[in-house]
Parts: structure tokens; C-alpha cells; sequence
């Protein structure tokens, strides 16, 4: 397979996954990444969390519970930067949701770093604003 068609699987397993996760439909989104997936945040937007996790089943439920007093996270990407190496992506991109118990709008910008195996994602490092979510959360108390 060819760099330029690697690398367009790649970007539309990305832009996939963000659109469905981005409505909270993580089963349809979460399917673009490998069972064994490997996801931190080197800045950990809840302090309570681990910084890592590993497996599709974990970053589910994670997220389901995570984003559940959320609307969808809407995520815009704004830039994809292709690598030398076909199977990796960095990504900017934001989102825009509210927080629905207390009606508080929410936005946050990310950086993601993506590792891609078969066309699915293997690797997602997360850079997030820990701040815009806490100043969400203190606001809706």
C-alpha cells in the first residue's frame, strides 16, 4: 500500500472516530481503534484519573462515564499534520459541548498524537487544557 493511501485510511479512521465519540456514540467510534489501544494525557484533565490507559473496553467506559453529565463534545479539527511515518498523525482539534446539569458551556482545545496498526488507531496521546475542565466542573457546584 502506498504512503498517500496509508495515509488517507489513517486520516478517515481519525476523523471517524472523532465524529461519533464527539456525539457520544463511542461503540461506532471507538471501533477505529485496536483492542490493545494505548491512550495517555501527559496533563491529566481529571486529577483523579490515571494518566494511562490500555484497551478499547477501558477507554469506553471511561468515557461514557466521563462524558456523562456532557452533550457531545462536537470535535472540530481545525489541522492534521502528516508525518514522515505513514501510520502517524498529529491532530489539532477542539470541542464544544455544555456541561448539562448546570446548563455550563464547555470548550477545550487538544493536541493528539495517533500511532495507526491495519488502519486503526494503536496509540493516542492527548494533550488537554486540565483547567477549562475544572473551572466547568467548579462552575456547575
Amino acid at each position: 500500500m502506498s504512503d498517500h493511501t496509508l495515509r488517507a485510511r489513517n486520516r478517515h479512521a481519525l476523523l471517524a472516530m472523532l465524529e461519533a465519540c464527539g456525539k457520544k456514540n463511542f461503540a461506532e467510534g471507538l471501533a477505529h481503534l485496536t483492542e490493545d489501544v494505548y491512550c495517555d494525557w501527559p496533563y491529566r484533565p481529571i486529577p483523579d484519573m490515571p494518566d494511562s490507559m490500555t484497551g478499547r473496553e477501558t477507554l469506553k467506559a471511561f468515557f461514557e462515564q466521563g462524558q456523562a453529565d456532557f452533550a457531545g463534545l462536537a470535535y472540530e479539527v481545525q489541522t492534521i499534520f502528516e508525518l514522515v511515518d505513514p501510520n502517524c498523525l498529529i491532530a489539532e482539534y477542539t470541542s464544544h459541548s455544555r456541561h448539562l446539569p448546570s446548563g455550563v458551556p464547555y470548550s477545550n482545545q487538544y493536541l493528539g498524537i495517533f500511532r495507526f496498526e491495519e488502519g486503526l488507531i494503536c496509540y493516542w496521546r492527548e494533550y488537554i487544557n486540565p483547567m477549562t475542565i475544572k473551572e466547568v466542573l467548579a462552575a456547575a457546584h
